[in-house]
């Protein structure tokens, strides 16, 4: 069965506008406690410790082990040196089998307390120390005493045969088990990717606020495929360090790395919880710019889309400007935001992020110049509402409606469906011809006008009337007001006749046209009136006038046409006396 997509609208809707602003209140005063709070014990952190007045002390330590400590550095330099030189003798006790542990023994010389074993002196504990420890000379010679003998037994014990036996069975147990654990996650892995694959649309939801879709199944699916895979990576990586960690440990000659690798993880952990901890002010501080930003930006949305809308309006300002117009405020607001935040973000002071960031900087500087040209370019051409989408316009040679308007350039559909993209810098430059402006903004008509030539022997009243009569007889132009005709020129063999109609449709102007030809070319047919432009080469003695018959007498008859006899034989007669001569 298919889930339905969860919705968090109605459980929020339904609550009270009065109890959704206190819960909001509640939160940004909890945010605003929570800066404070943490400011605190940022400062607190960062505060020095109060040093006491506990004495110092230096450990004596065996394979990297302590054994105990020492509080007095007695004739030696300094505390350090005297526990790194017990540390030595220690060790190499502790290396010499041939000598038990029951050779050790305690002496006194000359008021110290000696710790030795056969002819070698181990530490010797002096009045001092046993004043600095707060125990009896006596107390405190024992105490060492024992711990020495316990640290050498278990030195000396995982030394031995048996212990490493032991250890290399457990390394290799270990090392099977790791095997099979791989084996079962690499395994498991894919079949819970490919059963959750089988859910999408099933059992895995969409996620919806209102009707906004936030996530649709098969995204939410793929996330929860990458966060798997993530989490497979985060077992093993897991898996392998608690493995090393073991491995290295069975065995003394490894544990100094297994030291260094806890220590290296640890010290990791320790840095990144105390950088994350002492960046909580800052990171609350652009929490707190950012839903400022947030609330601020959906403020200005509401305002711009109720002016879009024409919900309310603003005396000179266009309701096509509400967009832009947010969009700009929009890129400002970020872009401020952005420079509040910065001192607050991670490593922003830097010399290698700032160094990056002037990188960027001359590298937009310089390779944005003619992107800011084009954006500035688009914004220029919608405060001047040069056009608009869906309008028919024509830019040079290019005709066709408006297609789309992007931040750097422009698309038109010209009449062939063919998508013509222009930079908005190029459109600054170039003169726009807008067929739908009027139409769209005042209701004013746009003209459509075409042009016949007629002889002067064709009445001109009777040319305007069948002109007139094709117009309104077109489809689409409007009658009123009326069409007319204009004589634009008059020429030496014919007479220029311009129609001029009006149309609010100025998307069909090419269909407009054509039907206004056709009906231009049936009503003059129908007049039994020949459009054509005639060039007259003519003898004027015989011919008819071109002046129209209404202009001439009602006696005008039209002349014929008269040839003259020429006598040829005069001139015969004087060709052959030139030729006698």
């Amino acid at each position: 069965m298919n889930q339905q997509p969860i919705s968090f609208h109605h459980s929020w809707r339904s609550l009270s506008y009065p109890i959704r602003r206190c819960i909001r209140a509640a939160a940004l005063i909890c945010l605003i406690a929570a800066l404070i709070v943490t400011t605190s014990l940022s400062v607190v952190s960062q505060t020095p410790p109060v040093t006491t007045g506990k004495a110092a002390s230096a450990a004596v330590k065996l394979d990297n082990q302590p054994v105990f400590v020492i509080r007095d550095k007695s004739q030696f330099a300094s505390l350090e040196q005297r526990a790194q030189r017990v540390s030595d003798r220690l060790q190499r006790f502790a290396d010499n089998q041939s000598i038990p542990l029951e050779a050790i023994a305690t002496a006194s010389v000359e008021g110290n307390s000696v710790i030795y074993a056969e002819d070698n002196i181990l530490v010797t504990v002096s009045a001092a120390d046993a004043k600095a420890a707060g125990l009896s000379q006596q107390a405190l010679t024992n105490d060492y005493s024992q711990h020495i003998r316990q640290s050498v037994s278990q030195y000396r014990q995982e030394r031995s045969a048996s212990y490493l036996i032991r250890a290399a069975i457990i390394a290799v147990v270990c090392t099977i088990a790791l095997i099979v654990l791989l084996i079962i996650l690499n395994n498991a892995v894919p079949h819970f990717h490919r059963w959750l694959d089988r859910q999408r649309n099933r059992r895995v939801p969409s996620l919806q606020i209102q009707n906004f879709e936030l996530m649709s199944s098969d995204q939410l699916s793929d996330l929860l495929l990458d966060l798997t895979s993530l989490l497979r990576i985060g077992l093993i990586l897991t898996i392998l360090y608690v493995y090393f960690s073991l491995i290295l440990n069975l065995f003394p000659q490894t544990r100094p790395l297994a030291s260094h690798l806890f220590s290296y993880v640890r010290n990791l952990g320790v840095t990144v919880w105390t950088a994350f901890v002492n960046y909580l002010p800052s990171l609350l501080m652009v929490g707190l710019i950012v839903i400022a930003t947030y609330y601020l930006l959906r403020f200005l949305k509401r305002v711009f889309d109720g002016i879009s809308r024409r919900a309310f309006s603003i005396r000179g300002f266009y309701p096509e400007w509400g967009e832009p117009t947010y969009r700009l405020l929009s890129y400002l607001i970020i872009a401020l935001a952005v420079i509040v935040a910065f001192p607050f973000l991670p490593g922003s002071r830097s010399p290698a992020f700032q160094g990056i960031s002037l990188f960027l900087g001359a590298l937009v500087s310089l390779g944005a110049t003619a992107a800011v040209a084009n954006i500035v370019s688009g914004f220029i051409l919608v405060y001047t509402r040069a056009f608009q989408l869906g309008d028919r316009i024509q830019i040079g040679g290019v005709l066709g409606d408006v297609e789309e308007k992007l931040a750097l350039v422009t698309r038109i559909r010209t009449l062939n469906n063919e998508l013509v993209t222009i930079p908005n810098a190029a459109l600054m430059a170039a003169n726009i011809t807008n067929y739908s402006a009027l139409v769209r903004d005042s209701n004013t008509p746009l003209i459509l006008h075409t042009t016949v030539t007629l002889g002067y022997d064709v009445p001109w009243r009777r040319v305007h009337q069948i002109l007139v009569e094709a117009a309104l007889a077109t489809a689409d132009i409007l009658p009123n007001p009326s069409p007319f005709v204009l004589q634009t020129a008059l020429t030496d063999f014919y007479v220029n006749y311009e129609l001029r109609a009006h149309t609010v449709h100025p998307e069909k102007m090419p269909a407009i046209y054509s039907t206004l030809h056709q009906n231009i070319q049936d009503k003059f047919n129908e007049a039994e009136i020949e459009i054509c432009s005639p060039h007259y080469s003519a003898l004027r003695d015989g011919n008819t006038t071109t002046i129209p018959g209404s202009y001439l007498p009602q006696d005008y008859t039209p002349p014929r046409f008269r040839v003259d006899s020429i006598d040829t034989s005069a001139k015969l007669e004087d060709h052959s006396g030139d030729r006698q001569v």
